[in-house]
């Protein structure tokens, strides 16, 4: 990210008493504002590409740490991870910066958020931009090791056994001490090693109990490596693992009885840069997805990589989200 930006960063107490850090730059020339909303282990300095392109271009950009990371609040009660209760909190950094009608571009726990955005205010977005994760609506979440017997039906094989790690109480501490080793996993050279080290169960507590590491992709630069480090040794992992144990402890099971029926599906233009090497959000799955709820129009773009393709291919990725913003807002 251009260093520039870093002064560009403001703090909002919500509506609901939390702290959120977030990066603001207005947008020039009638551009659309862009709400860039990342996913664990991430920090907003997970878009620096993005930023960079399209605030060169003129459009605005808010792009916030999201709850339990970085520079904003780390709550340890699960409750405050219900997913409509962080949609407004975005809304209400929209609300500060005076953006009225915004574009959300949503990575990993991203997408749900952009999702309940879709549903509950839509009024407020020209468009929305899932990334790799596919739109889904809300349903009670059963055991996980009950989702892991329903992958292996659905897909041939578990899909979720890293949850199984995520969910125990001594997470936090054991990947805490060996952040090294998680990050190793998360952003591998090789995005086949999730077939094991993600979707198996027990395979990544085993490894990263064990200090492993396996070779770093090379999209995650040195720079983005120690600023995710630092961000992570300073807020630690309780907060942030709350996004899995927030769905496993029940707090967004009911969230699809206060929506509208009509409201279920995406009514403004979507697009979808979907991954033919993300083995947890598995391809034919995801484009099934978004192509039964995005009655509103979809552009979807292909990638051949893994799970972090506004990383991997961010030429790709920048240019295809431009045109579709471009078409988009002249169809509008």
């Amino acid at each position: 990210m251009n260093e520039n930006l870093v002064s560009k960063y403001k703090d909002i107490v919500t509506s609901r008493g939390l702290t959120y850090h977030y990066l603001s730059l207005p947008a020039v020339d009638g551009k659309p504002t862009l709400l860039f909303v990342h996913g664990f282990p991430s920090i907003s300095y997970d878009w620096y590409h993005q930023i960079n392109y399209f605030s060169e271009r003129g459009f605005g950009v808010v792009a916030p740490d999201m709850l339990g990371y970085g520079g904003t609040s780390k709550p340890i009660d699960m409750s405050f991870f219900l997913h409509t209760a962080i949609a407004q909190d975005l809304i209400d950094i929209l609300d500060a910066e005076k953006v009225q009608k915004a574009i959300a571009v949503g990575h990993d726990w991203g997408v749900p958020i952009i999702s309940v955005l879709s549903m509950k205010h839509s009024d407020r977005f020209l468009g929305f931009a899932w990334v790799v994760v596919t739109y889904e609506i809300y349903t009670p979440f059963p055991p996980i090791d009950v989702i892991l017997e329903m992958n292996v039906k659905a897909f041939g094989r578990p899909l979720l056994g890293y949850w199984k790690f995520f969910e125990q109480e001594s997470a936090p501490k054991i990947i805490e001490k060996n952040l090294e080793s998680l990050i190793s996993v998360l952003y591998p050279d090789d995005p086949d090693s999730w077939l094991t080290l993600m979707n198996q169960p027990g395979e990544i507590q085993t490894f990263v109990e064990n200090g492993k590491t396996t070779k770093r992709a090379s999209y995650l630069t040195d720079e983005h490596h120690s600023r995710l480090l630092e961000s992570l040794r300073k807020g630690g992992l309780t907060s942030a693992l709350n996004w899995y144990r927030c769905m496993l402890g029940g707090v967004n099971s009911r969230i699809m009885e206060e929506i509208p029926e009509r409201n279920q599906f995406i009514e403004k233009p979507a697009f979808f840069a979907v991954a033919r090497k993300d083995h947890v959000c598995v391809y034919d799955y995801a484009v099934s997805r978004m192509k039964k709820y995005a009655t509103g129009g979809l552009k979807m773009v292909e990638f051949q990589g893994g799970h972090w393709v506004h990383l991997e291919e961010p030429e790709t990725f920048n240019r295809e989200l431009e045109g579709w913003i471009r078409d988009t807002l002249q169809q509008s």
